[in-house]
């Protein structure tokens, strides 16, 4: 018995051959557009300037700092080669100390500034994380 190129001996539906080409194709095409669209906030970026950094008991985490910070006793800091890499702290005198800049504390009250996302504390007229 001879049957014709393409039939499908009427046992079956006939189907456009292209149409099933062309969603081979797109199916993974869509796959891979959906993946790189993805939400990215997934990736850590790491703790701003104040910041808390180090290794959090509660999360059992690492906390990082963004690129171009250093962990600084407890608190993300700009890293530096000189006191004018140090940007401004206002009321504080804000030095480089061996590549980190340093919050020194206020000579009179042995206060440091409050208004990151980590409380300081003076320790030995450096400002230190409190947490």
């Amino acid at each position: 018995m001879r049957v014709e190129q393409g039939s499908t001996r009427d046992t079956a539906l006939s189907y456009d051959g292209e149409a099933m080409r062309l969603h081979t194709f797109l199916l993974p095409v869509l796959l891979l557009l959906a993946d790189g669209v993805a939400c990215k906030d997934d990736e850590p970026t790491g703790g701003e300037f104040g910041d808390p950094c180090g290794y959090d008991p509660e999360t059992d985490k690492e906390m990082n700092c963004a690129s171009g910070l250093m962990c600084r006793i407890g608190y993300c800091e700009d890293s530096c080669s000189a006191d004018s890499d140090c940007r401004p702290v206002e009321g504080f005198a804000h030095t480089c100390y061996a590549g980190v800049c340093r919050i020194e504390c206020d000579a009179q009250a042995n206060e440091c500034p409050q208004e990151f996302e980590t409380p300081l504390e003076c320790v030995l007229e450096a400002c230190v994380s409190a947490l």
